[in-house]
């Protein structure tokens, strides 16, 4: 399998996809109408929103393919050899970074705290996604050389 970094490219494309489609859940299924409320949008940010629906879906795929990326590398570096090390280690990840970085907004922008929940929520689901994903397709590839 080819690989950059010492990462599978299949499995972290096919976990990047994984990750996306966890955000369309959420957000455009599941909780469309909460987060839309939740982030105060006016039917006329709705509607421009949607005229840019093709770009913001590019950025999106390619913000889900770096987070991939660098969970991956991340559990590699930890040593990650198997399905429950690697879902610690992405839950880790997520409890650091990206849980820690969403409380800025409640704590300085005033966020509401239920977008707060949502949108961790959707991170934590989205790490474990990844992590699963990229240990099913090749556990060999979250291993680590320094473990």
């Amino acid at each position: 399998m080819p690989r950059i970094f010492g990462l599978n490219i299949i499995a972290v494309l096919v976990s990047a996809i994984a990750l996306y489609f966890v955000g369309f859940l959420f957000y455009g299924l599941f909780f469309a109408d909460l987060w839309i409320g939740l982030q105060g949008f006016t039917e006329a940010q709705i509607l421009e929103a949607d005229e840019h629906m093709a770009l913001g879906m590019v950025h999106g795929f390619l913000i889900s393919l770096v987070t991939a990326t660098f969970i991956g590398l991340a559990l590699k570096r930890f040593g990650a050899d198997g399905m429950m090390p690697a879902i610690q280690g992405a839950v880790l990840l997520w409890a650091g970074f990206a849980l820690t970085t969403l409380a800025y907004g409640f704590v300085y922008a005033m966020q509401p705290f239920m977008l707060f929940v949502l949108d961790g929520s959707h991170l934590l689901v989205g790490f474990i996604v990844v992590a699963a994903v990229q240990t099913a397709l090749d556990g060999v590839g979250v291993k680590s050389e320094y473990a």
